[in-house]
């Protein structure tokens, strides 16, 4: 069964299947057709995640089993909802738990999953062959064999492990009792040089690694599922469950990572098919899309996991004028007149350099074996290291994450792109060089392996790049307005019009109907409403000028002089991300003091992530301790200051109820527009979650969500008033959500298959409306209509002569705000009678099919309309 909608779980320890069991009446009555759950399977101990499984083959036992998981499907299906899963088919964990890894690194390339692993048994400089690096030690071997930091360790079944501080690595079984024999550090590295694996130091892991890994994280191995016995292995368990009906879909994390993402993603369908005896699974890849870029209907996917809506959405609630004035301020502050696109070409080749060495030297055997297989090619003129530097070039440039090996017409114009930026990186004479690797990596018809493997290992170094690049580098270098630096987010397009966001939409609705909508993610940098109230300064680029100048120079006597801490570009992003995440609850010029230290609490979290991820001042590899506990102590300094915090919350103040009502408008449209709306569990209420590990806290699911008001029928206009009139409280958030939730079902043939037709707006404040209609196939059910309010800042006395308005202003524009602004609906229907599925109320369209936005956004900023 296709989803209508989802609800994303984050299971681990304080949530488990249990919990969920007890929820699910509450799922029922907010309303949502499916639970979509992070993973499940059992992962590395104390995960709160689950994208580090270490066996496919069960469900942890920590979240409840297998038995558990069918206890939760029975109680789901009782109540009508159905569940998807997440699974993770491109890496593993590689802990202690993972028996197959411990396989490999016990018996080496004799172990039975030897082949389960993209490993490079041929080694390298570093690596002998035959065995596997394992750059794990946190300080140099010689070092750690002088202070007698290894041991060995015997287990009950009598295998023997190598031991260093608590983390073991298994022996070689005919190496044990050399172990125990082992005194001095030449006795250890006689026991050593007997082993599967190649014991280091960390650091080696950026350049020598010879088996592939998720981005650059060591501690996740890449399983080569691509393997017909891996495949197996790794989706017996899924495809059991499917076979069961305990599940009825599946979502893809990190296609982008596999060997040939189409190829699988056809596999897995064809499999689960098989196995459901004909029953179509939903399918759904976690894939970003950029520069134009489309998802290829090859794959025979239902659609992405919609960061591609995160930013259609996001750029469409942006006012397109603020953009050179916020590009100025920024400028200004800074002395950065560097664009995103110039930070992201910065980062990918800094990137290259420090953390992606490994990939590239993988990518650059590959090419080496290609060249040796073609002696004819002028390429042996050129040289491998001619060669390795285009290929860099290439990756620094590539304007997506990856090219395919099944897509040669679609790889023409990104490998054109990339080469443009490459020849501008490089000294003329490396372009004929260059044109060889292209030419080498466009797919074609009847290419040998050698030029297959080449472009698929080419692949898996510019994925990764462009991940760590764009999300985690540029976009905690370049901070604009951060609330378009985020996952799957054009960060260098501030706003799109609303045409733009129009034709999005009719595309999905013709070609992925079934996709799923996402505003909100495990994985977001900056939680939806964060986002949502960011985007009012688009609207207010001066008043926000002008408030940041008068922090800064408040704020100075804070500095650290002697490190400059926090630099300029971490202080303006410092008090966008207090300005977003500045709780709505609070209203009063002077919060609690437990509150302000809790909350400073988790900012400071967010901002030691934020700057290591720039890699600017401080970094993951090479920590800047001096700089962090500055920038630590200037946000205890100003966060203590009472003129800072009054400040600050004025600000929140003035713009928190045109915040509000983005966020209202976002999450009515992920609930109206084509596709398979998913609401995140932190995004309940107003989500002002930050970046992992904030945004995957537990949830409470109040009993007050037992039964909302929405899930009864109508929800009465004085009711709406109320709710919106103390709005800061969320309920006015989950009443809605719930609301449209239930109406999606009712109203399912429109919303699950209906086109897509823009309606377009008269009157003055026709560029503040935003509709269209949903209309099903001919006799299939009632169209409806729908309309939402965006930039209205000015409307919401969000303004510097309006901060010290009184609180509480109601998030929605009034009559006199509209004035005689319509849309017209005559394209879908010539009825003149109306009803507002949200309130109830009637409303009359005027003549030609005119329907007035301030009857219809009278008591919300969003309506739903069906004619009469």
């Amino acid at each position: 069964m296709t989803p209508l909608s989802t609800l994303r779980i984050q299971f681990n320890a304080g949530y488990t299947f249990v919990q969920a069991e007890r929820d699910v009446p509450a799922f029922a009555a907010l309303g949502v057709t499916h639970l979509y759950a992070s993973p499940i399977w059992t992962s590395t101990p104390g995960s709160t995640h689950g994208y580090d499984v270490v066996d496919p083959g069960t469900i942890s036992e920590g979240l409840g089993g297998e038995s558990g998981l069918r206890r939760l499907h029975d109680r789901l299906a009782a109540h009508g909802i159905g569940l998807v899963v997440d699974i993770v088919p491109n890496h593993m964990g590689n802990g202690s738990r993972n028996r197959w890894w411990r396989d490999v690194l016990r018996r080496g390339a004799h172990s039975v999953y030897a082949r389960y692993f993209d490993i490079d048994w041929e080694g390298n400089a570093d690596v002998p062959a035959g065995k596997v690096l394992l750059p794990v030690l946190p300080e140099p071997l010689a070092d750690g064999l002088a202070r007698r930091k290894l041991s060995v360790i015997h287990g009950g079944r009598g295998e023997a492990s190598l031991a260093y501080d608590g983390t073991r690595w298994p022996l070689a079984p005919e190496t044990s009792a050399q172990a125990d024999a082992a005194r001095t550090p030449q006795d250890w590295q006689a026991v050593l040089s007997n082993q599967h694996f190649h014991l280091t130091y960390w650091p080696l892991a950026r350049d020598a690694l010879n088996w592939r890994r998720f981005f650059d994280i060591t501690s996740l191995v890449a399983v080569r599922v691509e393997q017909p016995e891996v495949f197996e292995a790794v989706h017996a368990l899924l495809l059991r469950l499917f076979a069961d009906a305990v599940i009825d879909g599946v979502r893809i994390d990190h296609v982008d990572g596999l060997s040939d993402p189409g190829a699988y993603c056809r596999k897995l369908r064809a499999a689960l098919r098989e196995q459901g005896h004909g029953r179509e699974p939903w399918i759904v890849v976690e894939k970003i899309l950029m520069d134009g870029e489309r998802l290829d209907a090859r794959w025979e996917t239902d659609g992405t996991t919609g960061y591609d809506f995160m930013n259609d959405v996001g750029a469409l609630l942006h006012d397109e004028h603020g953009a050179t004035a916020l590009d100025g301020f920024w400028q200004a502050c800074t002395h950065d007149r560097r664009d995103f696109d110039a930070h992201v070409r910065e980062a990918r080749r800094q990137l290259l350099d420090e953390r992606f060495g490994s990939e590239t030297a993988r990518a650059v055997k590959a090419l080496s074996a290609l060249i040796d297989a073609e002696p004819d090619t002028r390429a042996r003129d050129y040289g491998v290291t001619c060669l390795r530097r285009c290929m860099c070039a290439l990756a620094a440039s590539f304007p997506v994450y990856r090219a395919y090996p099944d897509a040669s017409e679609e790889a023409h114009p990104v490998l054109a792109a990339a080469t443009a930026g490459a020849k501008r990186l490089l000294h003329p004479i490396d372009h004929a060089a260059l044109s060889q690797l292209v030419e080498w990596l466009t797919p074609s018809e009847g290419q040998t392996s050698l030029r297959r493997e080449v472009q698929i290992r080419f692949a898996q170094v510019t994925a990764p790049l462009a991940a760590k690049a764009v999300e985690d580098t540029a976009g905690y270098r370049w901070g604009r307005l951060l609330s378009r630096n985020d996952v799957g987010c054009e960060a260098a397009t501030l706003a799109r019009p609303l045409d733009a966001f129009h034709q999005a939409n009719a595309y999905r609705a013709r070609h992925w109907p079934r996709a799923m909508l996402t505003t909100a993610t495990h994985d977001h940098k900056r939680g939806e409403d964060i986002r949502a109230r960011l985007a009012v300064l688009s609207e207010i680029p001066s008043q926000w000028a002008e408030a940041v100048q008068g922090w800064r120079a408040e704020n100075d006597r804070f500095r650290h002089a002697s490190s400059d801490s926090p630099c300029a570009a971490h202080e303006l992003m410092l008090y966008q991300t207090l300005l977003g995440a500045w709780p709505c609850a609070w209203h009063t010029a002077s919060p609690s003091a437990a509150s302000v230290r809790s909350f400073a609490e988790r900012i400071a979290q967010w901002q030691r992530k934020a700057n290591r991820e720039a890699g600017v001042r401080t970094s993951w590899l090479a920590p800047d301790a001096a700089y962090e506990a500055a920038c630590d102590a200037f946000l205890n300094e100003i966060m203590g200051a009472s003129a800072f915090v009054r400040s600050m919350q004025a600000f929140s103040n003035a713009i928190g109820p045109a915040g509000a009502l983005n966020g209202l408008t976002q999450m009515f449209l992920r609930l109206t527009c084509p596709g398979v709306p998913d609401t995140y569990q932190a995004s309940l209420g107003w989500d002002q979650t930050l970046v992992d590990p904030d945004n995957r806290r537990p949830v409470r699911f109040d009993a007050a969500m037992w039964n909302p008001p929405a899930s009864n029928g109508v929800v009465g206009p004085q009711a709406w008033r109320s709710l919106m009139n103390r709005w800061r409280d969320g309920e006015v958030k989950l009443t809605l959500l719930c609301r449209l939730l239930h109406l999606r079902k009712q109203f399912a043939a429109a919303f699950a298959q209906g086109d897509y037709v823009p309606l377009s707006s008269g009157g003055p404040c026709q560029a503040q409306v935003v509709a269209f209609a949903r209309v099903p196939h001919a006799g299939s059910g009632s169209s409806v209509v729908c309309v939402a309010t965006r930039h209205a800042a000015r409307h919401l006395g969000a303004a510097s002569e309006a901060m010290t308005r009184p609180d509480g202003v109601n998030p929605c524009l009034r009559a006199q705000d509209w004035q005689d602004t319509v849309v017209h609906v005559g394209t879908v229907s010539q009825g003149a009678r109306w009803r507002n599925l949200l309130t109830g109320t009637p409303v009359r369209a005027a003549a030609h099919g005119n329907l007035p936005v301030a009857e219809m956004l009278d008591v919300l900023p969003v309506a739903l309309l069906a004619p009469q």
